[in-house]
């Protein structure tokens, strides 16, 4: 499992610079900006999780950005909610990841490895 900040029912932003990604969130009437510089950045991934809602299960695409600086430690999640941009960000950060030879790694194109319906590894 995967544990990082979770953002609900706000206004979400991403901005994909040459070398920094910056992520503006709003909270109601108070906004906080979160940025990564690329020398810091170990991993982006995109997954689909299963989250509970109400008293449903559901599925939710995460970005999930690691810093070189916790390798074992907590990814920062930042989730799609009806966010008209998502493909967008998506993009930006895989041509973002190829030009600073960063690990880009997009499972919501197909399963997951160990998922039920992956290819078997080895």
């Amino acid at each position: 499992m995967i544990w990082g900040f979770r953002f609900h029912k706000m206004k979400e932003r991403i901005f994909v610079d040459k070398t920094e990604i910056v992520a503006g969130v709003t909270f109601g009437n108070s906004a906080t900006r979160m940025s990564w510089k690329a020398d810091e950045l170990q991993e982006i991934t995109i997954m689909k999780i299963e989250e509970k809602k109400l008293f449903k299960k559901q599925m939710v695409e995460m970005i999930s950005i690691r810093k070189k600086s916790q390798p074992m430690g907590t990814p920062i999640k930042y989730e799609k909610s009806d966010e008209k941009y998502w493909e967008g960000y998506k993009k930006q950060l895989e041509e973002f990841c190829k030009k600073n030879r960063i690990n880009f790694k997009d499972f919501t194109k197909g399963p997951m490895p160990g998922a039920p319906g992956a290819a078997p590894q080895g």
